[in-house]
């Protein structure tokens, strides 16, 4: 596999991180987060952004590859500017909402402070 076009380092989890995750989703967001926002995300601290979103692209989390099958419309910029984005571990083929990312196949089971999570073309 090639370099990633982003990574990130988990640094805070949110107390509602879990509950999310049993619905399939995982909400990312840079250091500083909005405090009315925090308990909903994983934080990590902000990097270098090289890329643009697109379907067909792997998102690994830890040691799993997923797929990208489909990205909204300003996921890639919200990703950038605030490394904020949704994670939907659903497989649709059209974005949900315009900030989300949907992957193929099975959610993490847990997200913890020191997990990574990388972008590749």
């Amino acid at each position: 596999m090639s370099l990633p076009f982003y990574q990130l380092e988990v640094v805070s989890v949110g107390k509602f991180v879990a509950g999310y995750l049993q619905e399939n989703k995982l909400i990312l967001f840079a250091e500083p987060v909005p405090e009315d926002i925090a308990d909903y995300c994983a934080v990590h601290r902000p990097g270098k952004f090289n890329g643009v979103l697109l379907p067909g692209q792997t998102v690994k989390i830890d040691n799993i590859d997923y797929r990208i099958s489909a990205v909204g419309s300003v996921a890639t910029a919200n990703l950038k500017q605030l490394g904020h984005i949704t994670l939907s571990f659903d497989g649709a083929k059209r974005p949900e909402l315009p900030g989300t990312v949907h992957l193929c196949g099975q959610r993490p089971q847990t997200i913890c402070p020191g997990d990574r999570i990388a972008f590749y073309s």
